[in-house]
């Protein structure tokens, strides 16, 4: 049997090649459970910080069994025919509760793990084992992790893990595509890290720069003034536009 949980993006669990679907769960804080343990990546949760979690400010005496159900409820929907010993996808003592990933596929250990062999490999100068993984690597980040869970502090860590990784693998891909015969090829990763980050300055001016290097003189006026803004939001000044070329950028800025 496979499972698959699926956390960049919207989260769900996919089990042999089928969807769990929602209605399958019956319990809301048990799919909770399951994506907090996913937010520990494997480490062992102490029992009472899951309590709390789910169940702020009631005694632990009293959802103690609560936990124990939600648990038991995550093994049915993981394993529904019982074919597995029951530690297998989640295991759990009289102390803590974790996930097994040696039995489970979760997207968010594979994105994490080839952006990381890739940008090594790019470091190493082995640009062409290199870029294919980080390529396939930002192509799996469909979304940021657990993004039905915004303001929950305990998904916070891995979603910031898992945005850094993507930056870093996009910023990578840019820098590469610039240094090409095509340089405007680094506009489209420039532009997924201002969408994570709109006051990525780094990003802003190698946008700027690559629309430019391109001839592309009007996307590149047109983007220099958006970068501009964005630093005076963070009342940082400006850098000068990239090369020098400022285009129609003196009459649009008075």
């Amino acid at each position: 049997m496979t499972i698959r949980i699926q956390s960049l993006g919207w989260f769900s669990v996919v089990r042999d090649g089928e969807v769990v679907c929602t209605s399958e769960w019956q319990s809301k804080k048990a799919r909770e459970l399951l994506k907090l343990l996913v937010a520990r990546r494997g480490r062992p949760a102490p029992r009472p910080c899951l309590m709390e979690t789910l169940w702020p400010g009631e005694e632990p005496t009293r959802v103690a069994n609560r936990l124990s159900v939600a648990l038991s409820t995550i093994r049915n929907v993981l394993d529904p025919g019982r074919r597995s010993p029951p530690n297998r996808f989640v295991r759990a003592d009289s102390d803590s509760v974790a996930i097994s990933l040696d039995a489970l596929e979760v997207d968010l250990e594979r994105f994490l793990a080839a952006a990381a062999d890739g940008l090594r490999l790019l470091r190493r100068g082995e640009i062409d084992r290199g870029l294919p993984i980080i390529e396939g690597a930002t192509a799996a980040y469909t979304g940021s992790f657990l993004e039905e869970n915004p303001y929950d502090d305990w998904a916070i860590p891995a979603r910031e893990e898992a945005r850094a990784a993507y930056v870093a693998g996009a910023r990578a891909l840019a820098t590469h595509a610039a240094s090409g015969t095509q340089p405007d090829g680094a506009a489209p990763y420039f532009l997924r890290i201002l969408e994570l980050d709109p006051y990525d300055e780094q990003a802003g001016l190698g946008l700027v720069a690559a629309l430019a290097g391109a001839g592309r003189h009007g996307d590149a006026n047109r983007h220099y003034l958006t970068y501009r803004c964005a630093m005076a939001d963070l009342g940082v000044q400006p850098a000068a536009f990239p090369g020098g070329r400022r285009g129609g950028l003196i009459a649009a800025l008075g």
